[in-house]
């Protein structure tokens, strides 16, 4: 991987929303699809593990960190291109609210509800982010991902199933790049929609905090996982650093020096703190990496 820029026993907590995690063995940083796969194709000869990394945002990683190589897409690939038909192509490590700007700066509407989310187009693809009733597959053409053997692969967005927080592919790996098809708008109306979500999201939860979003998914009926943790009187409890935030008890936010550690067992607690009260069991959204001890 000459060409490739990588680092080594790089702090995770840097590399997190939440601001937690232990140091990964090495960390590269590809600049375009065929440097992805150049990675790949070196990892995989040399026997080790790879992980994907956009913005870190749903991820706790252990406060002993992870062991093999993780690709961060964030810092170089990052490219979007507007094309003539009115499609848009963006490359898997460009932020949701950048893509969201670039958009309303060419008159296209339909990012305006994923704008707020601190994601990448490549993360938000993996899980199949949303907020206010919209989901980043509904505006999906098609999906290049860089599988195991470092073959990059399109796949078109109706081979994709898309659900609630997740998106199954027929091929595994890592998404590297993807089309968009977005409505027609105004810039006016489009900045306007963005404010005004923007502003709901701002009064209802923590900003500007480290957070992961959402801790739980949301259970299959009316009351969401933050309604039955407030219910349960998890909201405000903390666990050293690790509290649920006052204004959404569903965002587990660092207070300052909060471990791996104490993020588990603050979630451990409002688990069985919701089971005993409501019977739910309520289900991680957030992302696991290396060894845990609870």
């Amino acid at each position: 991987m000459r060409s490739v820029e990588v680092s080594f026993h790089v702090k995770m907590r840097d590399y997190t929303t939440i601001g937690i995690g232990g140091a990964a063995d090495r960390m590269a940083f590809p600049r375009s699809p065929a440097e992805v796969r150049e990675v790949l194709t070196a990892e995989r000869r040399a026997g080790r593990t790879v992980h994907f990394l956009g913005a870190g945002s749903n991820l706790l990683v252990s406060d002993g960190g992870v062991a093999g190589t993780v690709i961060c897409t964030k810092k170089h690939l990052s490219k979007v291109v507007f094309l003539s038909d009115g499609s848009v192509v963006a490359e898997a490590g460009v932020m949701l609210p950048r893509l969201a700007v670039l958009c309303a700066l060419s008159g296209l509407s339909g990012m305006e509800p994923l704008s707020g989310i601190p994601g990448t187009a490549g993360g938000a693809l993996t899980m199949n982010a949303g907020a206010f009733g919209r989901r980043i597959g509904e505006l999906t053409e098609w999906v290049e991902v860089a599988d195991g053997a470092g073959e990059i692969l399109r796949i078109e967005a109706r081979a994709i199933r898309f659900g609630y927080r997740e998106a199954e592919y027929p091929v595994r790996g890592v998404v590297v790049r993807a089309g968009f098809r977005f409505a027609g708008g105004t810039r006016e109306a489009v900045f306007g929609q963005m404010r005004q979500l923007n502003e709901k999201r701002r009064a209802k939860q923590p900003w500007g905090e480290k957070t992961f979003g959402s801790t739980f998914r949301n259970p299959a009926g009316a009351e969401g996982a933050g309604a039955l943790l407030e219910r349960a009187g998890m909201k405000g409890r903390c666990e050293g650093d690790a509290c649920f935030s006052e204004k959404h008890a569903n965002f587990l936010v660092n207070r300052g020096r909060a471990t791996a550690a104490d993020v588990r067992r603050l979630m451990a607690r409002g688990r069985d703190a919701v089971v005993v009260l409501t019977g739910v069991l309520l289900v991680p959204e957030v992302k696991m990496w290396g060894d845990f001890d609870v």
